[in-house]
Parts: structure tokens; sequence; C-alpha cells
């Protein structure tokens, strides 16, 4: 970076946006593992995914400003997750925290030491597999539009959503499944 030209300079930005872009965009629930260093672009990567798991080693940083830069791009996402003040003190300071202060701060939902990081992962997308597909794709759909609605938007837009799911096969077969197995519970209970 330290040899970028002016054109350089924002093809390197505009690359990692694209990459976030694309990560956000993707239909289905992102989740970033992360272990060891997660700085700048890296934390914006990790920001644009939909849950974060990280080894409770796992450093996290903005550090650009210590190198005459601004944190740009997906940076803009940060104060969602751990609002604007702590947003401002990653991107002011440069300060690098740790997996604690990362998950007290919500900019990570779970942490868990490195041999068991993969298990933690594997529970969400076990979890999100036993989901319907169909809700997982809509439910995806209305948190990016929560994202940039009012609540009052929002809360119409979920009722859409709700009322377009009911009726489907899926709805119909997961619900079917649900009640079966209450059923079956009853039965089995003294």
């Amino acid at each position: 970076m330290a040899t970028f030209t002016h054109g350089h300079a924002s093809e390197g930005p505009a690359l990692t946006h694209r990459v976030c872009e694309a990560i956000r965009r993707t239909p289905v629930p992102t989740i970033a593992r992360i272990n060891g260093y997660c700085f700048g672009a890296g934390l914006e990567i990790a920001a644009s995914c939909d849950m974060r798991a990280a080894s409770d080693t796992a450093r996290f940083g903005m550090p650009e400003v210590l190198f005459g830069l601004p944190s740009g791009m997906e940076a803009c996402l940060l104060p969602q997750l751990i609002g604007w003040g702590k947003t401002r003190e990653l991107v002011f300071t440069g300060r690098h925290i740790d997996a604690q202060e990362a998950a007290a701060c919500h900019l990570v939902e779970r942490i868990a030491p490195l041999a068991e990081l993969d298990a933690a992962v594997e529970e969400w997308v076990a979890a999100i597999l036993s989901a319907g597909p169909l809700a997982i794709r809509a439910q995806k759909e209305l948190i990016r539009d929560w994202e940039r609605m009012s609540i009052s938007d929002a809360v119409q837009e979920g009722i859409r959503a709700v009322a377009a799911a009911h009726g489907t096969d899926e709805t119909k077969r997961l619900m079917g499944a649900f009640v079966a197995r209450r059923r079956a519970k009853r039965k089995d209970s003294p």
C-alpha cells in the first residue's frame, strides 16, 4: 500500500467493497470464522457476514488511521453492530481489541477456544440447515430490508413476508412435523 498510486489506491478499496457486497447479497446466511488477526479489510469482510464466531485469541481493529488513511468502505457497517461510540473508538485510535471485548460490544456473537471453533460454527450451520430453506432466504432478505427501513416499514415488510410464506409446501411440511412431534410427546408423557 505504501507504493500505491492514486489509481491503485481506489482499486483496492473498490475490490474490497465488491467482495463485501457479494457476501452481503448472498441469499443465504454467511458466517465468518475468525482466528488470529482481523484488521482493516478483514474486519470489513467479517462485518459483512451475518454471524461471526472467533477463537478466544482473535484480535480485531481498524488501524488505517495509524497509516494516514481513513477506514472506508464497509467500516460503515460497524455502527449497526457495535454502536457509534465503539466504532469511533476503533476508527479514531486504531486500537486493537481482543475476542472478549469484541463479544462484549457485539462485534462477534460467539467465542470459542481454537480447538472448538469449527464445532461452534458447525452448530450454527446445523441449525440453519434444519430450518426451511425458503424461510431462511426470506429471513435473509428481510434482515437486509430492516437495515435500511424505518421500524414501521420493516414491520409491514415482515407482515408481507410471513403472509407470503404461509401455505407453501415448506411451511405445511415443517409445521406438520412440529405438530406431530408435540402430539407424540404428549402421548409419551405420564
